[in-house]
């Protein structure tokens, strides 16, 4: 990406820029919270309302089994979700929120939905427009 000044900037280093920028104001508005990391996750183990598994949780997040397993070991002592044994499948797990979880969610959509508002912010600066994000 070229700028006004004619500068060259690789849309790597730009995106960069942005996470960062992102996962800092996110963090911010969470730091008062009972959780002190994996606030995410809740999320997507809500939109499946049910049916979501540590391995499709690891897809749907770009993590690994060892990755997912710390994260969901830290969720279940923090006493957000509980595993479940899969009626369909004996050998799996489902993935199922408390409701201490269930009433953090409204919170997170909040912070994640105001740092996608500073983060096409941002990028509008930067001169990357047409930017639609809506957190459902």
């Amino acid at each position: 990406m070229i700028d006004k000044n004619n500068n060259f900037h690789p849309l790597g280093k730009i995106f960069g820029e942005l996470a960062k920028a992102y996962a800092n104001h996110f963090i911010e508005q969470l730091k008062d919270f009972p959780l002190k990391r994996y606030y995410y996750p809740l999320v997507v183990i809500e939109s499946y309302q049910g049916d979501i598994n540590q391995t499709l949780l690891a897809e749907e997040l770009f993590l690994d089994k060892a990755s997912i397993v710390r994260m969901l070991d830290y969720l279940e002592a923090e006493e957000c979700i509980r595993r479940v044994q899969n009626p369909q499948d004996r050998r799996a797990h489902l993935l199922e929120l408390t409701p201490k979880a269930i009433a953090m969610i409204p919170d997170i959509k909040k912070a994640l939905q105001k740092s996608n508002e500073t983060c096409i912010k941002e990028a509008e600066a930067l001169g990357i427009t047409n930017i639609d994000v809506e957190v459902v």
